[in-house]
């Protein structure tokens, strides 16, 4: 009786083993595009093929904040612009003054009639957040509110096409 306890527990204790080591095996590290442009300029020292590098690598990194030619005015705006998972974090299950606090007044504001009373959307069309440090800024940020506290914070990632 006690071996068909002990064979499906030692199966599930090594499953779970497996499961929790296996975790960054084989995983890629993720750089932002500064580091991988840096890397490229000190092996190849070529602008344009190290940017051509960091987009085949990273599809929405921004080339234009990489290099000599970065401008000064766009890297202290994006700067500026939080980090998405981390905004998405500190915004939920808050209230509405310290949205407006974080991020401003909304671009728009509607009402929303089809779910439960008390919902109210605020759209964020200006660059507010981006994926990681050096991608480019998200088109639009949704924050529903249902009765004065954030319940989902949505986002329209970059277009894909430059």
């Amino acid at each position: 009786m006690n071996a068909k306890l002990l064979i499906p527990f030692c199966i599930l204790a090594f499953s779970e083993c497996a499961y929790l080591s296996g975790d960054n095996a084989g995983a890629r590290e993720g750089k932002s595009p500064s580091q991988l442009y840096s890397e490229c300029m000190s092996t190849f020292s070529d602008d344009t093929k190290c940017k051509e590098f960091v987009l085949k690598s990273i599809p929405d990194a921004d080339v234009s904040l990489l290099g000599q030619t970065a401008n000064q005015a766009e890297l202290a705006a994006s700067a500026n612009i939080f980090i998405r998972a981390q905004l998405i974090q500190s915004l939920l299950y808050q209230n509405k003054l310290f949205v407006k606090n974080k991020l401003g007044e909304p671009d728009e504001k509607r009402i929303v009639n089809n779910w439960a009373p008390g919902m109210e959307e605020w759209l964020y069309y200006r660059p507010v957040s981006k994926f990681a440090e050096g991608s480019r800024p998200d088109r639009e940020i949704l924050i529903r509110f249902q009765r004065g506290a954030v319940v989902h914070v949505g986002y329209t990632p970059p277009s894909p096409n430059r």
